[in-house]
């Protein structure tokens, strides 16, 4: 499959699941609609719109030679990702968000443990620091730390 049909079935996938959320943002009560429906709304009319071109695009160019794509690559961040959800399940958002980002940016960015450290130091804080201004309570993982 090449780049461009990806991007196309991506972009459906995205428009599909605005349109999803806005309808399912109808059945909220009326004061919880107005961001739900007002974000999927935005990202469908967007998404939409960006689909048109892209389709556009690909049958103006249908003739000429597609790149194709490795999917190594996104498939491994696919997994970083994806383990980044199971460790925010297992040990919580703060302790999940710090063994990520050491682990990422050591193994993927090739930061030295010191610079890797001071940065996800930073990030913590700053995390910490806006969930307590923001009163924000995150659910308690499956170990309940």
């Amino acid at each position: 499959m090449d780049k461009q049909k990806l991007n196309i079935a991506f972009t459906i996938f995205l428009f599909a699941l605005f349109t999803w959320a806005a309808i399912t943002a109808l059945s909220f009560s009326r004061l919880a609609q107005f961001f739900p429906i007002y974000v999927s709304t935005a990202g469908s009319i967007v998404t939409g719109l960006y689909l048109c071109s892209e389709i556009i695009k690909y049958v103006k160019q249908k003739d000429k030679k597609h790149q194709k794509v490795l999917i190594v690559q996104p498939l491994i961040y696919l997994a970083w990702i994806v383990g980044y959800v199971i460790l925010i399940y297992i040990i919580g958002v703060l302790a999940a968000s710090a063994v990520f980002l050491m682990t990422f940016l050591v193994k993927e960015s090739r930061f030295t443990i010191g610079k890797a450290a001071y940065s996800t130091g930073i990030t913590i804080v700053a995390l910490i620091v806006l969930s307590t201004f923001m009163k924000i309570a995150w659910p308690e993982s499956l170990l309940g730390l």
